[in-house]
């Protein structure tokens, strides 16, 4: 079947989006906006998104005179309670200064120079400047006192205008005040001003027309019998807008420009003028808020509210937004992301359907209520064809010149450009199509066209033949939802059955994963980055090494059905589902990694009518420009990714307040708090006048945090418990696309140690403990010394017991049974066999009795008249006539009596070293050092010996108790010994006795200074 049909106009290669989104916008918000559709070809305005807040949104000011925005990016109105700030999520109502209680009352006016200053004007003299969170009043910082001021505005550049009532305007400029104008009369009261260029001045007044000063001299252009009281002026092109009691004049060279206005403009009170940044003049009314176009100064879009309050105050904020306000509320007028099309906004019962935009930039889409249509320079045609006006389409594909249709019932269309008409054919199952019903239509590169439909399975046409696949010949399902051709030149299908691919004609179908459930693949779509996205019934995955990937528990989101998918400029990805439109960062849905903020939804808030898709396939398109092209259930919508700034401006984050334990706030820049604190509390905000529900925050507390925090959209956190020391708090915040972008804020702060925290505090415990320690170590010593000295006297009295027990009863008894042998050897005669066995015993006792007395001598105490140094030199002489040695005695330090015990004990120890060295070692020199130490009592006795044996030292010699001796003498006293020996070369004997063991009391009670002078200089000269 053809079919001719005229063409759609001759469509230019490019056009610009700006026109599109003016051919496609309107003016849609709630009460009476002008709508002029887009659909139907008339002129359009940009859409806006609306917003209101009244009482029950925490607007408190009552009647608004006055919008400013000031340096640090809050919006102030001056309302006549008081002045109110807003930082885009709550308001807060000042109603007097931290420093002065007099009430502001009524605020009249409002002004930003160029210095960042927010001017205040308030009834009577008072101005006061606010910058950077701090009140200054004026009145009295600059002496303006006996003014009383009825106007303010900036002028040419951007400094503060002010008039007052004794005909003195005044300018700030580079820091203070200076008179403006000469003091002519004028009459009546200024109650607006304006400097349209450098010098020329015009002044409206409430009761005598409009004045213009210029060239040094005053003139009254209009006076108060052309028009009623003058309320504002806003500049316009070679000339001034007048807003009066009797609506709005235009004044251009010299004359009243005639207007042509609604009757509703021409006789309302127009209270408030504002330009936007399209020139566009804003009026606000006692019957609302007019647009008037500027090029064309015709009013292109009005606002009623219910009650038709006034409005009294207008203005455009840094974002471009427009604000307006009058009696108990605020408005706001904001160009969102989208620009959407409505069907009540043309002659359409539905649009929803697919779209489809080529590379001529031009916009075709079908409603779901049937027909074709194409959009292109902001005008929208409907092809001209009876057979599609009653089919539904269902897929539109192709390019420039050609264009590929899947229809409900009239099976593949083709619509063939030629000149300037178009060629329409149509193929059926008449010409061998699977099913009349085609549900997706993809045209590979070889020039076949494939078509999946309903329930028939897959057709492809090439050279004007079809063939058909089905679950006969490979497929699944003959179900198909979409289709699409692969970098790679692989075609991809979605089937109730899952992702099926054609590869060198084999099919190959991939089940997506379910955990029980059937999940259909909806629809399919292959990256920048050529991966293949499977948007299913139950979320969406990607296609990866011979599988189907899913994230592992997705955001909530992201489980929905997925009806189609694209990808913006930037790289991220774009789903719409059956409730939502999503924007992905990409890498994250990749890796597996994303979260809950990583999922940006839009809505109202950006410009769509709604959020429900369609299931169509392709109902989501991003064109070669980088728009973002939507078809809903009952709308368009189209987004610039790239155009709109306000989503991609950083937010800045003021920290509001400090607080301690809920107390009230500190508002000091550094912080010096005191120690206890509890909870310390920062409340902050984000300045995002545009989106503020977008903001989210995180923060971090050096000197405790070591990572930021997870992002949330609270706006305070509290710090418990503390410790003392200096920490910085850092918070910033996230714009509306969630990208960290904007500046950080902090504050910095010291928390002062409790007083048994400061390091004096600590210093002193320190020395307290140690202090205690060494008490209490003395205290330990002295009690091992009492016990020590106890043991050491109740082993001296048990030794002379012993000692005397010997003299008296044994060895005495020994002594007389010798004697008594004696008497009985002299009475045996010689030749007695009995006289040599007497004789043996008699020899017996006799040396029982040498070794009594010599264990009677080793009991008693040694000599103690005699010096250690006597004592071995005595020693020495001893065996001097039986030996070779030659002993050298050496003392060291001043000499200390010492413990009788230990004094014995070592006298003891030293004799068997001695001993030993010139008897067994037989040691040719022998050195015996005495060193009266400070802290330690030493002993030595070194030789020049044959050694002793490892084995012998360390086990001792079987029969010989000498070693064993020493060391059970030593550790008696509680003294250490050390035997080094080497085998020949000598052995060295060491006894180390701390002080306060070895030296009596007397001694031990010496102080260390005393002792360590006394050692000191009672040294021979020469000895060390």
């Amino acid at each position: 079947m053809k079919l001719w049909f005229k063409s759609l106009n001759t469509y230019p290669s490019q056009f610009g989006f700006k026109t599109v989104i003016c051919g496609l916008a309107v003016f849609v918000l709630f009460h009476g906006w002008i709508s002029a559709s887009a659909l139907g070809g008339r002129a359009s305005l940009d859409q806006y998104v609306h917003s209101s807040w009244g009482p029950d949104k925490g607007y408190l000011g009552g009647t608004a005179f006055a919008i400013a925005q000031s340096g640090d990016g809050y919006l102030w109105f001056g309302t006549e309670h008081g002045l109110l700030r807003f930082d885009g999520y709550e308001f807060t109502l000042i109603v007097h200064l931290p420093s002065d209680n007099r009430p502001f009352g009524a605020v009249r006016g409002l002004v930003e120079d160029a210095d960042g200053n927010l001017w205040i004007r308030l009834n009577g003299s008072r101005v006061l400047r606010y910058r950077d969170g701090t009140f200054d009043d004026a009145e009295s910082a600059f002496e303006l006192f006996d003014i009383t001021f009825t106007a303010m505005s900036r002028d040419s550049s951007k400094n503060m205008l002010l008039w007052g009532l004794q005909r003195k305007t005044v300018r700030f400029r580079n820091g203070q005040f200076s008179q403006f104008l000469s003091p002519d009369k004028i009459d009546g009261i200024v109650v607006s001003m304006l400097e349209t260029s450098p010098g020329e001045l015009w002044l409206a007044t409430r009761d005598s027309g409009l004045y213009k000063f210029g060239n040094g001299a005053y003139t009254q252009v209009i006076p108060h019998s052309a028009l009623r009281s003058i309320n504002a002026l806003a500049p316009a092109e070679d000339g001034v807008w007048i807003g009066s009691d009797n609506g709005l004049h235009l004044w251009i060279h010299g004359r009243m420009v005639p207007l042509d206005l609604p009757e509703g403009l021409r006789k309302a009170q127009v209270l408030a003028l504002a330009r936007d940044h399209h020139r566009n003049l804003w009026v606000g009314t006692d019957k609302g808020l007019y647009r008037v176009d500027n090029q064309s100064k015709l009013v292109t879009g009005l606002y009623r509210d219910g009650g038709d309050n006034p409005i009294s105050a207008i203005y455009e904020d840094a974002e471009g937004d427009i604000w307006f306000a009058g009696l108990g509320g605020v408005d706001r007028l904001r160009e969102g992301m989208f620009t959407s099309i409505s069907q009540r906004d043309t002659s359409l019962k539905e649009i929803g359907g697919p779209i489809f935009v080529d590379g001529l930039g031009r916009t075709w889409f079908a409603p779901i209520s049937g027909g074709l249509f194409c959009l292109q320079d902001g005008t929208t045609k409907r092809v001209a064809s009876p057979e599609l006006d009653h089919d539904i389409i269902y897929s539109i594909t192709g390019s420039d010149d050609d264009l590929w249709l899947g229809r409900q019932k009239g099976g593949l269309t083709e619509l063939r450009r030629v000149g300037n008409d178009w060629l329409a054919h149509t193929y059926t199952q008449k010409d061998g199509l699977a099913q009349n019903s085609v549900y997706t239509v993809t045209r590979a590169h070889d020039g076949s066209v494939w078509a999946g439909t309903v329930s028939g399975g897959i057709s492809v046409l090439r050279n004007g033949r079809f063939t058909t696949y089905d679950v006969n010949n490979g497929l699944k399902s003959n179900a198909v939802f979409s289709s699409l051709e692969a970098a790679d030149k692989k075609l991809w299908f979605a089937s109730p059955s899952g992702l099926v691919s054609l590869d060198d004609g084999r099919w190959t179908t991939y089940a997506t994963p379910n955990a029980g459930t059937t999940v259909n693949a909806r629809t399919l779509f292959e990256d920048s980055n050529h991966i293949l996205w499977v948007g299913t019934s139950h979320g969406v995955g990607h296609f990866n090494h011979g599988r189907i990937e899913m994230p592992f528990d997705p955001p909530q989101l992201l489980n929905e059905e997925v009806l189609s998918i694209g990808e913006d400029v930037r790289g991220f990805l774009w789903i719409v589902t059956s409730a939502h439109v999503l924007q992905i960062d990409r890498a994250k849905l990749l890796s597996g990694s994303i979260k809950e903020n990583d999922v940006l939804s839009y809505g109202l808030a950006d410009g769509l009518t709604e959020t429900e898709g369609v299931r169509r396939d392709r109902s989501l398109f991003s064109d070669s420009s980088g728009h973002i092209w939507l078809s809903l259930m009952h709308s368009l919508a189209v987004a610039d990714v790239n155009a709109d700034e306000g989503y991609r401006r950083p937010v800045r984050v003021r920290i509001d307040s400090v607080s301690i334990d809920n107390a009230s706030p500190i508002h000091e820049q550094y912080l010096n708090l005191p120690s206890g604190i509890h909870a310390l509390t920062f409340r902050f905000s984000g300045i995002s006048l545009s989106m503020p529900q977008r903001t989210r925050f995180r923060y971090r507390l050096d000197g405790l945090d070591h990572t930021w925090s997870s992002d949330a959209s609270f706006r305070q956190v509290a710090y418990g418990h503390l410790s003392h020391g200096s920490y910085t708090f850092r918070i910033m915040g996230s714009n509306a696309l969630g990208a960290w972008n904007g500046p950080e804020t902090d504050v910095s702060f010291t928390i002062r140690p409790a007083f048994w925290q400061t390091w004096y505090f600590q210093v002193l415990l320190g020395m307290a403990i140690v202090a205690a320690a060494i008490a209490l170590y003395r205290f330990r010593l002295l009690q091992l010394k009492q016990q020590l000295n106890r043991r050491f006297e109740d082993r001296l009295v048990e030794r002379t017991r012993i000692a005397q027990d010997l003299h008296d009863t044994l060895l005495q008894d020994v002594i007389s049974a010798s004697m008594q042998l004696d008497v009985a050897q002299d009475d045996v005669p010689d030749h007695s066999a009995a006289k040599p066995q007497l004789r043996r015993v008699l020899q017996l006792m006799r040396q029982a009795t040498v070794d009594g007395r010599a264990a009677l001598r080793g009991l008693r105490t040694v000599d103690s008249l005699a010096s250690l140094d006597e004592i071995f030199l005595k020693l020495v002489d001893e065996f001097s006539h039986t030996s070779i040695s030659k002993c050298e005695v050496k003392s060291r330090g001043n000499p200390h009596e010492l413990k009788p015990v230990v004094r014995d004990e070592v006298c003891r120890i030293g004799r068997e070293a001695y001993i030993n060295a010139v008897s067994h070692a037989k040691a040719k020199q022998i050195s015996i050092v005495i060193d009266y130490g400070l802290r330690t009592f030493r002993f030595m006795v070194t030789d020049d010996g044959s050694g002793i044996d490892p084995e012998i030292l360390e086990r001792g010699r079987e029969g010989h108790w000498g070693l064993s001796g020493m060391k059970e003498r030593a550790k008696a006293i509680g003294c250490a010994l050390k035997i080094r020996s080497r085998t020949p070369g000598g052995t060295e004997v060491e006894l180390s006795i701390p002080a306060a063991i070895a030296y009596s009391p007397q001694n031990a009670r010496q102080t260390y200074w005393l002792r360590r002078y006394l050692n000191r200089y009672s040294r021979p000269k020469g000895e060390k």
